[in-house]
């Protein structure tokens, strides 16, 4: 399958998967308290620290391969079932046990269903791990919105019985459950309960750089919410999960999907000896292009958009939400970091660079949490801004390109952005920042926008308006074709 239409198909379901989880997390919202979203915060965090013992990211090794031999699948499949059932058998002891440490009889009871979640994943790690392999993105697409599907359905109906934290953690362990048995379905032929060690020396030393660099990279960020809850309260952690899982529905919901799409593509170019600069350049464009607009318009319109969505009572949020999306726009200047450091094989080089930017972000974090929340959040961007520094000369050394090459796409992007960008900053002005902007003013600010933002694409003849008219035209080819096709 092509890239083009790899990332079409991702988009579509990361569409549903958006109103899925978007349409959830209002309904949830006047359910829940923030203290509710405290309580499973904290216990996805302490789990997320318990994952960091399968943090090897195995699953790159088996696309990154250039022949992936059976010894060696078996060996990663093996070593990612033993860290999982450590995993789930620590997060297990510290449900029953930690009780006093967690200082939540609460927390204790959602580790003990999110300690499924790892044992689960052994054995969806194969035939997922081989479908990205494959290109087979409409298949992991189509899976992906329905895990969202019957995780949040089960999560509203049991918030509604009156559940309360305890619907979250079962949503998930349902989505996982339902992910499993329609991975087996559909990828059997990849599945496999084969161990073997033979090949744990290659196995274990490009785990070991991931652990390093993913590892450290969330150790950072799950001691961040577990102490910000400590520092201030859950109350405030609860506030801070609602403005970090909104900036993550867009995050993941375009970035990490684009990139994950581009890690096979790199990978393959990677593997043909073809050089990254033209296809670094252009992903570039698209990703400064679509996202700049889309942080920055979140950034101004947090506060009337928390309100109106969320209610008021979830309005500590905006604050936070408006700093992390500053944040973003930083780090989109980076975009596909960590996979061309895998591609390229310079996995080393990240995890020392990883451990010296998370050390940093989460004292920056930490010294934040003393002074407020939106301090907190603020630190962000200074631990982006870090990451930049950090990173930007070793991209373009691995991608060939110059700040002469980057320059021209930044400045059409920055204006593009600007344009977009503009009616809202208007509004705001008008009113004040006031969270209580009438919803027919904020919404006919961002259809505005998305008008000048197309027409600035054209104008400033930026590349994404190519791409965006090349799969406009795929798009309709293949309707006609279904129509043609109908009876």
């Amino acid at each position: 399958m092509s890239t083009r239409r790899s990332l079409v198909w991702m988009a579509a379901a990361q569409a549903g998967y958006f109103v899925f989880q978007f349409g959830g997390s209002v309904i949830l919202a006047r359910l829940l308290s923030p203290h509710d979203m405290g309580v499973f915060a904290i216990a996805l965090a302490v789990a997320g620290l318990l994952a960091l013992i399968q943090a090897f990211g195995l699953s790159n090794l088996i696309i990154r391969e250039a022949e992936l031999k059976p010894a060696l699948a078996a060996t990663a499949f093996t070593m990612n079932a033993v860290l999982g059932l450590v995993m789930a058998a620590l997060t297990v002891a510290l449900g029953l046990f930690g009780g006093a440490l967690l200082s939540s009889t609460g927390v204790a009871q959602v580790l003990l269903v999110l300690a499924a979640l790892p044992l689960i994943s052994i054995f969806e790690f194969l035939p997922a791990a081989r479908l990205e392999r494959e290109g087979a993105f409409r298949t992991l697409a189509m899976l992906k919105a329905g895990r969202s599907a019957i995780a949040m359905g089960l999560t509203v109906a049991l918030a509604f019985a009156g559940y309360s934290y305890m619907s979250l953690a079962w949503g998930q362990l349902a989505g996982a459950g339902f992910n499993l048995l329609a991975l087996h379905a559909v990828a059997w032929r990849h599945a496999s309960l084969r161990l073997s060690f033979q090949d744990w020396r290659a196995v274990s030393r490009f785990g070991g750089q991931m652990l390093a660099i993913s590892g450290v990279n969330s150790l950072a960020d799950r001691l961040a919410e577990i102490l910000l809850g400590r520092i201030i309260d859950l109350a405030a952690l609860g506030l801070y999960s609602r403005a970090s899982s909104m900036f993550n529905l867009l995050w993941n919901n375009i970035h990490i999907v684009l990139a994950r799409v581009l890690l096979v593509d790199f990978a393959d170019l990677a593997r043909r000896g073809v050089p990254f600069r033209e296809r670094y350049l252009r992903v570039v464009a698209v990703m400064t292009g679509t996202l700049w607009p889309a942080f920055g318009g979140l950034a101004i319109l947090s506060g009337p958009f928390i309100n109106l969505i969320y209610g008021p009572n979830w309005l500590g949020a905006a604050l936070p939400l408006s700093m992390l999306s500053i944040a973003a726009i930083i780090l989109v200047s980076i975009t596909m970091t960590w996979q061309v450091f895998v591609v390229s094989g310079e996995t080393s080089r990240q995890a020392r660079i990883e451990v010296v930017r998370s050390g940093f972000g989460l004292a920056l974090f930490c010294a934040g949490a003393f002074v407020s929340l939106s301090a907190a959040a603020a630190a962000k961007i200074g631990d982006a801004l870090f990451s930049y520094t950090l990173y930007r000369p070793h991209l373009r050394r691995m991608t060939g390109t110059t700040g002469a090459d980057l320059r021209p796409i930044y400045v059409k992007s920055g204006l593009v952005a600007a344009v977009a960008v503009t009616p809202a900053a208007i509004l705001m002005i008008a009113y004040r920042g006031a969270a209580s902007t009438p919803l027919l003013y904020v919404g006919a600010s961002v259809v505005i926008g998305l008008v000048l933002w197309l027409g600035a694409l054209r104008l400033t003849r930026h590349p994404l308006q190519a791409e965006i008219a090349v799969t406009a035209r795929k798009l309709l080819g293949a309707s006609r074709g279904v129509l043609k096709a109908a009876p």
